[in-house]
């Protein structure tokens, strides 16, 4: 019942995300560095990085930060959305889950800039 239709390699339309020989997606704007990092996040130095870069920008999954006692969420619509607790209003819209990573601030950083102080992050 219903067409659904699967992201592949073939047909991944997102210019950010490559697969690898056997067929796994990973971030190609970002690549993991799993000899340097290892296993532990996905091949990035931090969880936070992990979390996004992977996580939500290629696998899809919405996403739960905290920083400075505020909590905020993301998620991934095609867009990337930041939204409320029930992942039902819009508050602010980017054209790609990459593009929120890249350009939304909090304190006049972008989340890249302030992985490293993320106190909590998870894929939800």
């Amino acid at each position: 019942m219903g067409n659904k239709i699967y992201v592949t390699a073939e047909n991944d339309p997102r210019d950010y995300v490559g697969y690898e020989l056997f067929g796994y997606p990973f971030n190609k704007k970002y690549p993991p560095d799993k000899t340097r990092y290892g296993q532990a996040y996905d091949g990035y130095a931090n969880k936070t990085l992990g979390v996004l870069l992977y996580d939500f920008c290629v696998m899809g999954y919405d996403v739960e930060l905290s920083f400075k006692g505020k909590n905020y969420y993301f998620m991934d619509a095609g867009e990337g959305v930041v939204t409320d607790s029930h992942f039902a209003e819009r508050k602010e819209v980017f054209d790609s889950p990459m593009a929120l990573v890249e350009n939304f601030k909090i304190d006049g950083k972008t989340l890249l800039e302030l992985a490293p102080e993320i106190e909590d992050i998870e894929p939800v």
